[in-house]
């Protein structure tokens, strides 16, 4: 006996975007249904010698994984391609205004921060935060002198000059978070977590390493 299977699919966005519909909860790229939505503003960026791109992901919420891909892309669909080699859903851009967007639409997986960077440099350290939390902070020593500290509300991202030799230290205040408050130090030359804790309670919790020369390191915290 013959059947026919019909399918209704409404895209709500702007974009174009790619659907898996015949998969199952254990494939990452059926998003079909997903309600949860991930987003990314890069209105504004341009590419010059980003070669290295660094997104936030993980399972139950937790965001404690950092995927890392080389990138020789010149246009915002370069990245969403090169995202979407990570088989994590997918990803896709939309505008609204004159604003630029980077989308995923994810139920099974969660996403934090996304960075494309210069890792070309002699010795970096980039940034990126996600504090919405009533007693968060997170300070930054270099050779034990306070140099950037962050708290509750802020999300952003940039840099803090070092240069090979600095000693920095990273001293981090922590709220009750069920959700779990990810606090990361990663290696991005090694593609290696130095330092790399999920927080349910309130605490304290730092770091201390050195800078290497040609390295270049990001440092982060994420509510979820």
């Amino acid at each position: 006996m013959q059947e026919i299977i019909s399918f209704n699919i409404t895209n709500n966005t702007n974009g174009t975007v790619p659907i898996s519909i015949l998969g199952n909860n254990a494939d990452t790229m059926d998003t079909s249904n997903a309600t949860t939505k991930y987003q990314w503003n890069l209105t504004g960026f341009t590419i010059t010698n980003e070669k290295t791109i660094l997104i936030q992901y993980g399972t139950n919420g937790i965001t404690n994984k950092i995927a890392q891909l080389s990138f020789n892309g010149t246009t915002i669909q370069s990245i969403c391609d090169t995202l979407n080699t990570l088989n994590l859903g997918y990803f896709f851009i939309t505008t609204s205004g004159g604003s630029t967007f980077i989308n995923n639409y994810n139920n099974n997986v969660a996403f934090g921060t996304l960075q494309i960077l210069n890792t070309l440099q002699t010795a970096s350290l980039s940034y990126s935060m996600n504090l919405n939390l009533p007693q968060d902070q997170f300070d930054v020593y270099k050779n034990s002198i306070l140099v950037q500290s962050f708290t509750d509300p802020n999300t952003s991202s940039g840099t803090i000059s070092v240069v090979a030799g600095d000693v920095i230290i990273i001293d981090v205040l922590t709220s009750n978070n069920p959700n779990g408050t990810n606090v990361f130090v990663y290696n991005i030359t090694t593609g290696v977590y130095l330092y790399n804790t999920t927080q349910l309670n309130s605490g304290n919790v730092g770091y201390t390493w050195t800078i290497l020369a040609n390295n270049s390191y990001l440092i982060g915290m994420n509510d979820g």
